[in-house]
């Protein structure tokens, strides 16, 4: 997905604040509350930010910054992200930090994708308990604990339902769900050849 071109982020900020569009001033450098929001948006749905604006009275007011401002504040961006003492994973590319022209100033536009699934939980410091947030309307709030112990758990480069456990036989499956599922295959396709399998052969042909 493409950075929004200066239409667009004129656009949004007609309409203000919303799940997927955050705007923040950046004249005294890059604002700490930029990584709550980049925490909040990868662990949800991702979202655009926008640097050099000014949200008050939920009006938005778009002051863009000098160049000199802008650079700085790029160079502050990557150093960031590129600290795992103060983000657990940098998503961004370059492609996903724009600079927008706004009259003499100047706009920064970043795209936060949303984190996959062994990414997340996407944190700030050095732990993920108290400092993982998530984005919901136009705010970004810490997730609870069991979220990110959730969050952890799915993270499992293998997923739960592919593990194999041990010691388990298919005597150990609950007999009751097996025969519901022949008669729901066989009313769907009753003529399959694999209904006429024992079922550890099934089982096998399904994957299971």
């Amino acid at each position: 997905m493409s950075l929004p071109n200066l239409q667009e982020v004129l656009n949004a900020a007609q309409v203000g604040e919303s799940a997927d569009w955050e705007f923040k001033s950046a004249k005294g450098g890059l604002p700490r509350s930029l990584w709550e929001t980049y925490s909040a948006m990868a662990n949800t749905e991702g979202g655009v930010v926008v640097l050099g604006a000014v949200e008050r009275d939920e009006k938005v007011r778009l002051d863009g910054l000098t160049a000199p401002e802008a650079a700085k504040v790029r160079k502050e961006l990557w150093d960031n992200l590129n600290n795992r003492g103060k983000v657990s994973v940098n998503l961004l590319r370059n492609e996903d930090v724009g600079v927008i022209p706004l009259g003499e100033a100047q706009l920064i536009v970043l795209r936060i994708p949303r984190a996959s699934r062994t990414q997340r939980p996407v944190y700030l410091g050095p732990t993920p308990l108290g400092n993982t947030y998530r984005r919901q309307h136009e705010g970004d709030y810490r997730c609870a604990d069991d979220e990110v112990r959730r969050m952890l758990a799915d993270a499992d480069p293998l997923a739960p339902d592919h593990r194999v456990l041990e010691h388990f036989s298919l005597e150990d499956l609950d007999s009751a769900s097996l025969t519901q599922y022949r008669q729901r295959f066989r009313a769907a396709k009753g003529d399959h050849p694999w209904l006429a399998l024992e079922n550890r052969d099934l089982l096998e042909k399904l994957g299971a």
